[in-house]
């Protein structure tokens, strides 16, 4: 029976929030094939900034299993907003994760997931003789140079770090086109495949309303653009406010009799200066909510009319495929993107929304208007998402595809 181990310092489980896709998959593999599935994710939340309570003051690790799948969940050093303490949880968690690594039993394939950039786990891996797959959801730190990090030593270290995992891996996957000709350009010739994020359509398609979880909510009644996610510095949430702000001066916040309301739903660093901006621009019809699980995440956004996301208009992110574009098609919600590159071509060429960018903030209300003004291509929009995630964004397929690469190219 193959054991199969993946590990992602950020990862979570369905009842937290954060993204999934890591879980998932690790226990799609120990469901479908025969083998033992393990998903390592680091016991402190980045998401929550706490650690879970099943590591208690002296365990260095927990683990939940169920049948063939286990979640290990490995204690590191807490940090709040010292990026020198967030380096020292990773290079901790690496160290642990090496460690176990080098003294388990029959281990046939290792997944480790970028971001964040590591090396004792590599180094470990290649130790054992173990196959291992690099699954890169991010290029560090090529979107962290481009972000403003000046720490040329951090810098250099993990160019290093990267380029190190990239050429030990027998596999790359990427989630992107874009990311995977980046990496490419690095290594020698060696399986590479893209492994989108997706959706488990079960979870997402003919969703129902459960109007319980808004029945308290100001907006519940209106028509609802919703963005649900980190609100960090990447997301350049202030250039949509400030959007928000010319909207309401021309169109009074009323379109064709419908009033309409801007959700934010998430956490990050960036939440409390942007509920600040908020009030300075005096926009009443914005609210901010609580991130929720990733199990809840579809049961909130079904509600949404429209669903928003946005990112720093910088070079390297248009190489990227966030999850937002699949979760968002799979409800059949038309979606307002300001992420230029490959997230804005796929929606360009599938019809399910339109780009904007929200630094030109009269163009980019002009757009919104004409949109909630048009209900015919709104719906039309919604279907042709659906059916874009039926053909290329079912979770099913990702994994399958995913696991037929382990077996047959590694």
């Amino acid at each position: 029976m193959k054991k199969i181990i993946t590990i992602n310092h950020y990862g979570v489980t369905p009842d937290m929030p954060g993204p999934t896709k890591n879980y998932e998959m690790s226990k799609f593999f120990a469901d479908n094939y025969n083998c033992k599935s393990e998903f390592w994710i680091c016991g402190y939340s980045h998401y929550i900034g706490k650690m879970d309570k099943s590591l208690g003051k002296l365990k260095l690790q927990s683990e939940k299993q169920l049948n063939n799948f286990s979640i290990v969940k490995i204690k590191s050093t807490p940090y709040k907003k010292s990026s020198l303490m967030r380096q020292l949880n990773i290079t901790v968690f690496d160290l642990i994760t090496a460690i176990k690594i080098l003294f388990s039993k029959n281990i046939d394939y290792i997944i480790i997931t970028i971001p964040p950039v590591t090396i004792f786990s590599v180094i470990a891996a290649k130790i054992r003789k173990i196959k291992l797959v690099a699954d890169v959801e991010d290029l560090w730190p090529l979107f962290l140079e481009d972000m403003g990090m000046k720490n040329k030593l951090v810098i250099k270290y993990m160019n290093f770090a990267a380029d190190y995992l990239y050429n030990s891996a027998d596999g790359i996957a990427a989630v992107s086109e874009g990311m995977l000709t980046y990496v490419k350009e690095k290594v020698d010739s060696k399986p590479m495949w893209i492994s989108p994020l997706g959706v488990n359509t079960e979870s997402y398609f003919n969703k129902a309303l459960d109007d319980s979880l808004i029945e308290n909510k100001e907006w519940k009644n209106d028509f609802k653009i919703m963005y649900l996610g980190v609100h960090g510095k990447a997301n350049n949430l202030s250039a949509v406010l400030n959007t928000v702000k010319d909207f309401n001066d021309k169109s009074q916040n009323n379109i064709t009799d419908k009033k309409v309301s801007f959700i934010f739903i998430g956490d990050g660093e960036q939440k409390a200066n942007l509920i600040e901006l908020t009030k300075q621009l005096g926009l009443s019809n914005v609210y901010f909510e609580n991130p929720v699980p990733g199990d809840l995440v579809p049961d909130y956004l079904v509600h949404a009319d429209i669903c928003l996301t946005n990112l720093m208009k910088i070079e390297s992110f248009k190489l990227v495929r966030p999850n937002k574009l699949f979760q968002y098609m799979a409800l059949g919600k038309p979606i307002v993107s300001g992420i230029w590159g490959e997230f804005q071509d796929i929606i360009e060429e599938v019809g399910s929304g339109v780009y904007v960018d929200f630094n030109h903030h009269e163009e980019a209300s002009l757009k919104l208007h004409e949109l909630i003004s048009n209900d015919d291509l709104l719906k039309s929009m919604g279907d042709k998402g659906m059916e874009y995630i039926e053909n290329h964004g079912d979770r099913k397929k990702i994994f399958t595809d995913f696991y037929n690469h382990l077996v047959e190219d590694l």
